[in-house]
């Protein structure tokens, strides 16, 4: 039986990391555990639960390179007690996997065929990633590991193109982000999809350069002006909102001071981040990086209604009437009013990033003879998922 070793992210509270790497994904691989055709590893790595993000935009530095070089470490004890064979694989979480290099090292020596699999989520083929000004020396690290790939997995069309550009030769499925919706619904047993939404928007990005925070301020001190019974929401799930962009903070304090309806909330718990969505009336995002985002796929879950750049990757799966023109603070709020006349949801987004997260395990466990697109070939997809389920 082919075993399927694990690499999760950094299982951190205050972000997505943890439902991704100890809730979707184990339930992705599952129904292969259960079926008998693949074992289902997480190969756990040396992590304190109170961990904070000290330095680093979405995991901490130090942190980050700690935990996965002892997830490989564990890895190779595991492979030095002849626990690994030939065709097992190995799924990264992150393409960025300090630590990785010593287990294909070592795979040659033995005289293993791994498989391996990742999920590639910017890099530095981005030029508004922070790994970007490292590309002098990033790129060699990325393209060598890429030379041992079986699949790539990322969120959309636009990133796929730029691996290609960048020399990148593995197979690149498209996927959207693998969030698992029905997990996702369950962590709030309130939500009731026909209440009325309440008169806010929620904004709940990162603070950090790519995410363009003070544009988002400009939008919401105009939007706050001309429609005097609505409030904004910033939230985060850290103890306390922080930015690697110098100013932002100390601006983002000084609008919630001079607006109460802008308003901050720190230390949200999951449940309450999604009783955010559940009740707001609008999502609004400004980033200039995002490859699909986890912040509208679970808007869209809670059926928030969404406010987003016409930009990068999100005029592939967004309508356009609910995109403005990026930069533009009259065209945001523009689409703002034009969308409050004719609120609508947007489950296809979260259902299709829910059948991408399922297309992972299918491709992981079956092999596929193509490259995938969820974005344009959901149906292909979904058919392929069926004829499993009926050859069962």
């Amino acid at each position: 039986m082919k075993k399927v070793f694990y690499f999760g992210l950094e299982p951190l509270k205050a972000r997505y990391t943890y439902q991704l790497s100890k809730e979707w994904m184990p339930a992705t691989f599952q129904p292969y555990v259960d079926s008998g055709k693949l074992e289902f590893i997480d190969v756990e790595g040396d992590f304190d639960p109170d961990q904070q993000i000290k330095i680093g935009a979405v995991l901490d530095a130090v942190g980050r390179g700690k935990f996965a070089m002892s997830q490989c470490s564990n890895f190779l004890d595991m492979m030095n007690r002849d626990e690994v064979r030939d065709g097992d694989v190995i799924f990264l979480q992150d393409y960025w996997h300090p630590g990785i290099g010593s287990i294909l090292y070592a795979a040659d020596l033995y005289g293993i065929k791994l498989e391996i699999y990742a999920m590639l989520h910017a890099q530095s083929v981005d030029e508004y990633d922070f790994t970007y000004p490292m590309r002098t020396w990033m790129r060699g690290f990325e393209l060598g590991l890429d030379k041992r790939m079986s699949g790539i997995f990322v969120g959309s069309s636009i990133h796929k193109e730029q691996l290609r550009a960048a020399g990148f030769e593995a197979p690149i499925h498209v996927v959207s982000l693998p969030i698992h919706k029905q997990k996702t619904l369950d962590k709030l047993p309130s939500y009731d999809p026909g209440a009325q939404r309440k008169p806010f928007v929620v904004y709940s990005s990162r603070l950090d350069k790519e995410k363009n925070p003070f544009f988002m301020m400009e939008v919401a001190k105009e939007f706050l002006q001309q429609h005097t019974d609505w409030e904004w929401h910033v939230t985060t799930s850290g103890k306390e909102f922080r930015s690697m962009l110098p100013g932002v903070i100390d601006k983002l304090r000084s609008l919630a001071k001079e607006e109460p309806r802008f308003i901050l909330l720190e230390g949200l718990t999951k449940e309450e981040y999604y009783t955010e969505l559940a009740t707001c009336s609008i999502q609004f995002n400004s980033a200039l990086q995002d490859y699909v985002s986890w912040t509208v796929i679970e808007a869209t879950a809670f059926g928030a209604d969404i406010v987003y750049p016409k930009f990068r990757s999100f005029p592939e799966f967004i309508d356009e009437e609910r995109m403005y023109k990026p930069f533009d603070v009259r065209s945001a709020l523009n689409t703002f009013s034009d969308i409050m006349l004719f609120p609508n949801r947007h489950n296809e987004i979260v259902d299709i990033s829910d059948l991408g997260r399922q297309m992972e395990g299918y491709i992981v466990a079956n092999g596929i003879n193509q490259e995938i697109n969820i974005w344009h070939e959901a149906e292909y997809c979904k058919s392929l998922l069926n004829k499993k389920e009926e050859e069962k």
